[in-house]
């Protein structure tokens, strides 16, 4: 792999520095939710958020990096891209944008998929005074996946994806969970420190405006440095993503390819904005293939829970992580960026039309 340039930083520290450099340098304000946790070096972790054009505005467009903490780093790149494009100076009046920097800072800074809980955060927005959603598969799955034996982990996945193919063995893994706290693709059962501050961060920014799209930056899945736009609305939700963001957004509750994911952000957006023109996708941008990548969380799952992970090999695998989520490389940083602004861009030109 090649070496990257400057654009993408890989540590906490210096994404949250380029960011509110890039917000100063175009005359906003950074309002910060402070974590009450640190990093694993000691630095302090908060979410940033920051808001351009009118308090007043009827359309507002929601740009969302780190609710996989792991993936924050891409996401971060593209906002402060977009800033320093002078596009903030330039929006009309019944327009405005909301950037939400580090959701899951603690799980940026500690190169975790999840938050300090241990928690999916993309999984966490359940009602949790109803019963929890059941996800059979991973309850078989669940103790050999969860092994200190990291051998037999390995070969748990081999056979995983031998008996049930890629896309049951990835649903298996990834589709949430709510009954293992020590386990892989957890749920949660309570609300996170990171999903409070969204419903906050909604409650004072969004609540207003008629018309809300939200992007959210991921990284992981599919062909590599593409940004597959991806939603869990379904209806005329579905019919309005489409009519934004184009016909081939994945639609997985829709009964499209991936997994559907019970408590997925999109659910928090929905409850929170019940009054608004909701239009809220993934932009998923692809990295390496599932097998590959999956190896490596379920390394970083093992160092955490039985393994160090401040020690050399805990170190290791947390940077083999960051680089299945935010590869070193600058072709890949360049379709990244230049993906951002295209859909960006759509959204713009079609929230006016949101009905």
């Amino acid at each position: 792999m090649t070496k990257s340039g400057p654009r993408f930083a890989r540590d906490f520290t210096s994404a949250q520095q380029r960011f509110r450099a890039a917000v100063a340098a175009v005359g906003g304000h950074i309002e910060s939710h402070v974590h009450p946790l640190r990093g694993p070096d000691g630095e302090a972790l908060a979410t940033d958020v920051a808001r351009f054009g009118s308090q007043n505005a009827r359309e507002l467009l929601i740009l969302i990096s780190g609710v996989h903490g792991v993936e924050h780093y891409p996401g971060s790149a593209c906002m402060v891209s977009w800033l320093e494009s002078g596009a903030a100076a330039r929006l009309p009046d019944n327009v405005a944008v909301l950037l939400i920097h580090a959701i899951n800072p603690w799980g940026a800074a500690h190169y975790r998929r999840y938050t300090e809980g241990n928690v999916d955060l993309a999984r966490n927005f359940v009602n949790f005074d109803r019963p929890l959603p059941v996800h059979r598969k991973y309850d078989i799955i669940h103790e050999a996946i969860s092994s200190a034996d990291r051998n037999r982990v390995a070969a748990s996945l081999s056979q995983l994806f031998a008996e049930l193919g890629e896309r049951d063995a990835i649903e298996a893994l990834m589709g949430g969970q709510y009954a293992f706290p020590d386990g892989f693709s957890f749920g949660g059962q309570k609300a996170q420190w990171s999903n409070i501050q969204l419903r906050d961060i909604l409650s004072k920014h969004a609540v207003d405006a008629e018309a809300v799209t939200v992007i959210e930056y991921h990284s992981g899945l599919g062909p590599f440095g593409y940004g597959m736009p991806v939603t869990m609305q379904t209806g005329s939700g579905l019919e309005r993503v489409r009519n934004l963001f184009g016909p081939d957004v994945v639609a997985p509750r829709a009964g499209e390819g991936l997994h559907s994911a019970p408590g997925h952000t999109s659910d928090g957006y929905a409850e929170a904005l019940p009054d608004s023109c909701l239009t809220s996708i993934v932009l998923e941008y692809g990295t390496y293939p599932p097998d590959v990548s999956l190896p490596v969380l379920l390394d970083d799952h093992w160092v955490t829970h039985h393994g160090n992970p401040d020690s050399a090999e805990g170190r290791a695998i947390k940077q083999r992580n960051l680089e299945m989520h935010c590869p070193d490389d600058p072709k890949w940083e360049d379709a990244v960026l230049k993906r951002s602004g295209e859909i960006i861009g759509m959204a713009f030109a079609g929230m006016e039309n949101c009905k």
